[in-house]
Order: structure tokens, then sequence, then C-alpha cells
């Protein structure tokens, strides 16, 4: 219920009077105060960002790292099966091989080139390095995998061949390429010695 003033109590005002309805004089208190937190508000927000930001940030770092290790894992099965099925249409040899043939690290890069060559020169297609914490390697030391005009894996004496993908010795991931030239990836929880 509003009060307004009668015509008869109008003079006992003071000229000055802020006079306003009830329901409007909150607003006029909190113009005239002051807005925003305290200091102890914004000490106890600064203080449980700080906690939530000390926990999520190994977590986030772990999350990106793995991220990239089945990005790395994915890159490489996507480069197999390019490879049989270029070996396939041209009825010969095709050969995914490291980049660097002193190191035989798959992770400083590879590429995909027609027959068994030494190195990477007339390659079809070649593969940046995938990063410094990753380690792609062919189990037993070879330093590239060859398909034969049928599919399959070509001189490995009837042996499959898997490539070992490790991330700073936390994450592990193992290609394994059957004879016929099909790769399979599992994970393991720690990487091989």
């Amino acid at each position: 219920m509003m009060h307004f003033p009668s015509r008869r109590n109008h003079k006992a005002l003071p000229p000055n009077a802020n006079w306003q309805p009830k329901g409007r004089r909150t607003a006029v208190c909190l113009r005239e105060g002051q807005f925003g937190f305290t200091l102890i508000e914004l000490m106890i927000t600064l203080a449980i960002s700080a906690i939530l930001l000390s926990v999520a940030a190994p977590a986030y770092q772990s999350f990106i790292g793995s991220t990239a290790l089945t990005t790395a894992t994915n890159d490489l099965v996507a480069a197999l099966n390019m490879a049989r099925s270029e070996a396939l249409k041209r009825d010969g040899q095709v050969s995914l091989r490291a980049a660097d043939i002193v190191s035989d690290d798959f992770a400083d890069g590879y590429c995909l080139v027609p027959g068994k060559p030494a190195n990477c020169d007339g390659a079809l297609r070649s593969f940046p390095a995938v990063g410094s914490e990753i380690t792609m390697v062919v189990a037993g030391g070879y330093d590239k995998i060859t398909f034969d005009g049928l599919g399959g894996l070509s001189e490995t004496s009837n042996n499959t061949r898997a490539f070992e993908l490790c991330r700073a010795n936390e994450d592990h991931r193992r290609v394994t390429i059957a004879l016929v030239g099909r790769s399979k990836v599992s994970a393991d929880a720690s990487c091989p010695s």
C-alpha cells in the first residue's frame, strides 16, 4: 500500500525531502551505498580458484599428452593403411619408413615410398614429426615396414611387426601388423624397456 502525503501536510515537509514510495526506498539506498565485493569475499573466491587450478592443471596436462599419443597412433594406422592400399594398387612393394635413418624413430617423421629405398627420396607422402615426448619405433629395430603387391607384409620371415608408441614412459600404445597387412591397436600400462 502506497502512502502519499495529503495536501494539508504539504507545508510540513521540508523543501528538500526525498520522499519516495515505500517500494523504492531500497533502490535509493543502494544507489547511495557502495557496490561490489568485500575483501573477504574476494579472498575466499581467489583461494577456491587457486585450489581448483592446482588440482586441474596436472590432469589437463596429462589429458593433452594422452590426446597427442592417440593422434599419433591414429595417424600411424592411417599411414599403414595407405601404404597397404598403395601396394595393392601398384601391385608392387611399398614401404613406410622412418625419415631419420640413423635413429629409426618414426616420431621424427616418416614417409610412404614405392619399393624399399634407403631414404625418403621420391616419397609419395611425408608425415611430420609428432613431438619430443613421443617415441615411435618398430620392435626389433627396423627402420621400415614393407607391403607386397597382395597387401601383406614383405620380408618378415613370417613374423608380425609391431610399433611401440610411448609418451614420457606414462602412456603406451602398440600397433601390431599381421602378416596379411592388417593393423591392430592395443594399449598397455607402461612402455617396454
